[in-house]
This record gives structure tokens, sequence and C-alpha cells, in this order.
């Protein structure tokens, strides 16, 4: 384990790329848009001057597929908008776009203006400089919506690009959930069994109500049995969409680790409820800097106190 890189560099690198990096997104709409105002600012966005309760108000998944110029590029946006009186606001992440040189553009978030007739949506972002435009249709039950897009050319393209989109309605992340650690290398050593055998888990959630960021906090506990790295655990962190990044304090207060920074935490929403999952590493433990943590949060076992494991939540 002494190999990985620690959680010191891993949040370094996570707050020079913005909070979910390697998820970044982008956004755009057809020429046929509806032309509305659009913000220049790319802060995380401001509160409303109104109360936003409409039926598209909550946290949003947008998932793009760049058909031109080729080739066709998957690219995801997330956010919350904020719906009032058939006007639409909100922020959304905008898209890291990744150029064959490796030159990294277009990153950022960008305030959405629009509007609602009927089911029909229309809305445009800027997102440093360039200028995104959204038409579409949303669902009877406004849980999904789809369309065309269309990005003037500026900093995230050097041409009019244009293609389809789709969203979801992510619901809170609030609730109690029940789950596994699994992989976990700590475990697989410290037992001798390969794979260890998953590390029964449970807790709360608790997300707190959006006023036009891209972003809205978590909060919670995390409680695991016969886990020697800890016993309780406080987290707090963020939601964007379905990417979730959690921060992990032990006993005392001290960051221990996270969930979502080295593998990314995905929120899936089925008729069951909400699953919270993570690729192999999605937890992450170990020491954070010489002047908090000089060593992991698990006993000394063959010179390693940090652990890496796969998550998966289960919120009832």
């Amino acid at each position: 384990m002494d190999s990985r890189p620690s959680l010191a560099t891993r949040f370094a690198v996570q707050g020079q790329t913005a909070i979910f990096g390697e998820h970044v997104k982008t956004l755009a709409s057809t020429s046929l848009v509806f032309v509305v105002l659009i913000f220049s600012a790319c802060g995380g966005g401001g509160s409303p001057s109104f109360s936003a309760n409409g039926p598209l108000s909550g946290n949003w998944q947008l998932n793009l597929l760049q058909n031109y110029p080729p080739p066709s590029t998957p690219l995801s946006v997330s956010g919350f908008f904020l719906e009032s009186d058939n006007t639409l606001s909100g922020s959304l992440q905008g898209p890291t776009i990744i150029d064959p040189s490796g030159t990294v553009s277009c990153a950022g978030v960008g305030q959405v203006i629009g509007t609602i007739s009927s089911q029909q949506i229309a809305f445009s972002l800027n997102i440093g400089g360039t200028v995104f435009n959204f038409t579409g249709t949303v669902s009877s039950d406004n849980t999904t919506m789809s369309g065309n897009y269309q990005a003037l050319n500026g900093p995230c393209f050097t041409k009019p690009t244009t293609g389809t989109w789709s969203a979801s309605l992510i619901p809170p992340l609030t609730g109690t959930f029940t789950g596994t650690l699994s992989d976990s290398q700590y475990m697989q050593t410290l037992t001798g069994s390969n794979p260890a055998a998953p590390i029964a888990v449970s807790g709360t959630l608790t997300q707190t109500p959006n006023v036009g960021g891209n972003i809205a906090s978590l909060s919670g506990t995390i409680t695991a049995v016969g886990y020697p790295c800890f016993a309780t655990a406080s987290m707090t962190g963020t939601i964007s969409g379905n990417t979730v990044l959690l921060s992990l304090y032990g006993y005392n207060g001290n960051l221990i680790g996270s969930i979502g920074l080295a593998s990314p935490a995905v929120v899936t929403a089925a008729s069951t409820g909400l699953s919270l999952t993570t690729g192999v590493n999605g937890l992450s433990l170990g020491p954070v800097n010489s002047d908090i943590l000089t060593l992991g949060p698990c006993p000394i076992i063959q010179g390693n106190t940090d652990d890496e494991a796969t998550v998966a939540f289960t919120f009832q």
C-alpha cells in the first residue's frame, strides 16, 4: 500500500481541478432554440429573488452526446435547477473538455436562465464565454427531460457544436442507509483472506436545501461492524447531479479519509430507492498531512495504517 498516493496528494489534486474533476460536464442546444437571456457569471450562483418551488426545482444529471463535429463524444453536466412561474434559473457544472494535445478547457460553473411552456423547455448557459443553448421536452411526471443542444464557438470549442441531451432528476440524498465496504486491502492483510469478507456498515445522510448553486451540502455518520479502522465516523461533503464526494472524520475530529475522491461515488435512483456505489478504492483512508495525522486510522499491520475499499450503500 505504501506505493499509493497519499490522501494529501489526492486532495491537493482535487483542489486544483474543482470538486468534481472526474466528472466535469458540458451544456448546449439546437439552432431552433428559443432565445433567452444569458448570464455570463461563472460562480456557483446566488440565491434567487423568488420562491422556486416548481416541479423542476432540484438536482439534475444531464448526459450530452456531441454529434458534430465528429467523433461522437459523451459529455455530462450536473447541478440544480430552480423553477418559479414558468421561469428557470440555477447553476450547472460545465464540461472539462480535453483536446487531442491534452489541453483542458471549459471547466467551470455557469448560471442558467430559461423558460418553460407546458412541457417544453428552453434554457441557456454561459461557461467561460462559450454559450450553450438547450431546447427539449419534459416528461409528464417532471423527472426526466431530453432534447437537442447547440454550443457556439468560444473557449470550449473552435467551431459551433451540436448534439442531443437527456436529464434525470436525482432525489435528495437524505435518509438512513445500510451497505458494505468490500475488497478491503487492510482486512485482506489482517485476515489472510483474498478477498476479505465485506464489512457491514450503516448510517445516515442529510442533504441541505439548494438555493441556486451547482452543489448541495451533505452531512451524516457511518458505523462499521468489526472494522479496526473506525467504529463510527462523521461525514461531510457535496452532491451535484449523481456525483457525491464525502470527507470522513474520526472520533477526535481529524480528517481520516474520503469516499468518492479516488474513485467516483455515483447515486442511482430506482423504484426501490437510492443507492450510492463506487469503484475499487472508492473509500480511501490514510494520512492527510503531517500536522494532523502522521499515520492512517487503522492499527499498524505489516507497516500499513491505511485502507482502500469499494463502497455500496442502499438508502431506505
